[in-house]
């Protein structure tokens, strides 16, 4: 007679779910031996799947949740930044009153509104050949560009196209994980449309 393979007692249990629980005196008496774990019953086997199921899905609601709260108050900022568009005809007014209104968000330690010269083009070579924007942290050359050097994080936009650069718009932040590559930039890049919009009517 053949030996069962694993997989077939596997196929056996999954088509005969009501097996083990019809022999409670086996059930009982199996032990599974799992690595570095030693010997525990099948019960308690799936009683810590199931903990770590329910935690898994109980984080994964609170990124959700965490992810909506902050793109609730990402959206009432850049809500805010479009109302400046319309209130102020210079560019140094404009810029100095989106610093104010940005850099009363939680995290967002600097705000610079600057307009493009030949010293951004490294920069743009370098960051922004790809996308109009960049997320994340810059070289110390770089860095200089916009921020103190207690910013530790930030967020790039180029205003204008990449051929015929009008300014930028640079967000620093002392926490190193506020910006990164992998967040949304919906509402940002929705505002920087505008922006580069009244910046070409100021011009």
């Amino acid at each position: 007679m053949n030996e069962l393979t694993p997989q077939q007692v596997a196929e056996f249990l999954q088509q005969h779910p009501d097996f083990l629980v019809q022999r409670p005196a086996l059930l009982a008496e199996l032990e599974l031996q799992q690595q570095a774990k030693g010997a525990t019953s099948l019960v308690h086997i799936q009683q810590r799947q199931l903990r770590e199921h329910n935690t898994a899905l109980k984080n994964k609601i609170e990124q959700l949740t965490q992810h909506a709260a902050q793109n609730e108050l990402i959206y009432r900022l850049f809500s805010q930044c479009h109302k400046q568009l319309s209130t102020h005809s210079d560019f140094n007014a404009l810029a100095s009153s989106l610093s104010q209104v940005i850099c009363s968000n939680s995290g967002i330690d600097e705000c610079q509104l600057v307009k493009y010269s030949t010293k951004f083009d490294k920069l743009i070579n370098h960051r922004l050949s790809n996308s109009s924007y960049y997320l994340g942290r810059m070289n110390s050359d770089e860095h200089a560009l916009f921020f103190q050097p207690t910013t530790r994080s930030c967020a790039v936009f180029l205003i204008g196209e990449k051929t015929k650069p009008v300014a930028f718009l640079a967000l620093g932040s002392h926490n190193e994980n506020h910006f990164d590559p992998a967040q949304d930039t919906l509402f940002a890049m929705d505002f920087v449309h505008s922006l580069a919009l009244r910046l070409q009517a100021l011009a």
